[in-house]
């Protein structure tokens, strides 16, 4: 059983940070809302490109966030979250992840509430985080309920402690 929590203060970024870097092969999936979601200056993409820099995770993306993400120098394979739901349920990661081994985590960006509680249910054999500013209880990690301005700030310690 995995602890699961949802991370509130500096500290706390802390522990994500060495929880994410522990992790061999990350799978980052980026939802359309990283196109719509400003936080001051930058886009959310800006911070999805950038996490999945750091943490040299594979990215799956969704909606048109494929073509941001290679804008920015991120590999990327355009994906519906569906699809990548399914590789993972029946460990065929390799052919359609074309990852060199099983996810040890999933780390999601940009997804509604819904769609994020569906993704993580439905990965219940794999570790996830969130790294939204939507607590969903069911994630190994999730950022807790933070305003515009607090979640920026929290994206950009991970950034910065990665």
């Amino acid at each position: 059983m995995v602890f699961k929590f949802q991370i509130a203060g500096g500290g706390e970024i802390n522990e994500l940070v060495r929880y994410l870097r522990a992790r061999n092969e990350k799978l980052m999936m980026c939802g359309e809302f990283c196109n719509r979601i400003e936080l001051g200056d930058k886009k959310l993409i800006d911070y999805a490109a950038a996490i999945a820099s750091k943490l040299d995770a594979h990215v799956a993306a969704t909606g048109n966030t494929v073509l941001e993400l290679k804008k920015r120098g991120i590999a990327t394979r355009k994906m519906w979250a569906a699809e990548v739901i399914y590789y993972l349920q029946h460990d065929r990661w390799k052919e359609g992840l074309d990852m060199a081994a099983r996810p040890d985590v999933v780390i999601l960006l940009g997804y509604n509430m819904d769609i994020l509680r569906a993704i993580v249910n439905s990965l219940w054999t794999i570790e996830t985080v969130v790294l939204d500013n939507i607590p969903v209880e069911e994630a190994t990690y999730s950022l807790s309920q933070r305003s515009i301005p607090e979640w920026k700030n929290a994206l950009d310690l991970i950034i910065n402690e990665l």
